[in-house]
């Protein structure tokens, strides 16, 4: 099969989508498939060659090239060697990769991809709007406000607003990213500003959400179903993007040890979230799980991570599916779907 790998991005989650695509790469070249790998966010190729991955990093003659706002993949989709592509698997985190844009893109080029469509991932991107589904369909998830600073600027009586709504802790983060870049858990009042700042520095929409003391559980699902409950325990307190990205900053228990109706709830929960965003192929849904057994939805991420740390993998291993194996199985997801 030809499969056209696409990592790299111009988000701020960038490197972790390299890291993905470097392990989805390998995985696809050893099963067997003919890859072309490209960074939409330049255009260009991502192999080097003689035909090995580049990563950030890696040194020689060939370097990655700098991103840019635009997607120069709209050109590149129209040449002779990427005509005859079987489907596009999609190794991008956050920004276009996830907001819909490349999914729609690659519906007008009539290329079928892995993961789900234009609409569910916009849906999911926003995370105030799968709030808003959650708390349509009965599924628990902290409060919250969203904020909109389209002009980048910071109102003066917002931090007061915030304390009159809020009780601290509370976390302030950008609405629409990923892999908790931006994020801040904000527990004296004098530090709202900075962390505002900082979410800011991301996404001129800011989610401001009730902090709930808790376990972090994450839930895997792919076409419905749910994979074992994952649970993360950041050694630093808080499963930051330190604590996610770097060996040994958490630990992983999978299946959780948490009470078998608790999982059950959780796992049904990811699923309905799952069905009722439209989402197709793999997607990841974060909990936390407070003192009494309840249990409140963070978020949905349409394009989880495949990295060697990654909780999707993690939990399809436990479900007896290796990551050759979930490969294929996300690849014959993309191909019975419809071109859309």
């Amino acid at each position: 099969m030809k499969v056209l790998l696409l990592a790299g991005g111009n988000s701020s989650e960038r490197e972790v989508s390299l890291t993905s695509g470097k392990a989805v790469f390998d995985t696809l070249t050893r099963l067997g498939h003919t890859v072309r790998a490209i960074d939409p966010s330049t255009g260009a190729s991502l192999l080097s060659a003689r035909g090995e991955y580049l990563t950030v990093g890696s040194g020689g003659d060939e370097e990655l090239p700098v991103p840019t706002a635009a997607l120069p993949l709209a050109a590149r989709l129209d040449e002779t060697d990427l005509k005859d592509i079987d489907v596009a698997f999609i190794a991008l985190h956050g920004g276009d990769g996830e907001n819909g844009a490349i999914q729609n893109l690659l519906e007008l080029a009539g290329v079928k991809y892995t993961g789900s469509g234009m609409a569910a991932c916009a849906v999911s991107m926003d995370k105030a709007i799968t709030k808003r589904l959650c708390r349509s369909e009965g599924i628990l998830t902290p409060q919250w406000e969203r904020y909109r600073l389209d002009d980048g600027r910071i109102p003066d009586d917002l931090p007061a607003e915030i304390l009159e709504r809020f009780t601290l802790p509370v976390i302030i983060k950008p609405n629409d990213s990923g892999s908790t870049v931006g994020l801040t858990k904000v527990e004296r009042a004098e530090d709202i500003p900075q962390a505002l700042q900082t979410a800011l520095d991301e996404s001129s929409n800011i989610l401001v959400e009730q902090y709930v003391p808790g376990r972090e559980l994450t839930v895997a699902v792919l076409d419905g179903r749910s994979f074992p409950v994952v649970e993360i325990v950041p050694k630093a307190g808080l499963y930051d993007y330190e604590a996610k990205y770097s060996k040994g900053k958490s630990e992983y228990t999978c299946p959780a040890p948490i009470p078998a109706t608790v999982a059950d709830g959780v796992q049904r929960s990811a699923a309905k979230l799952f069905e009722i965003i439209g989402c197709a192929g793999l997607a990841r849904v974060d909990f936390i799980l407070d003192d009494d057994g309840r249990f409140y939805c963070l978020e949905l991420n349409s394009v989880p991570g495949m990295t060697d740390l990654s909780l999707a993998p993690m939990a399809a291993r436990a479900d007896g599916i290796d990551f050759p194996q979930l490969i294929e199985l996300l690849l014959e997801s993309a191909l019975r779907r419809p071109a859309r």
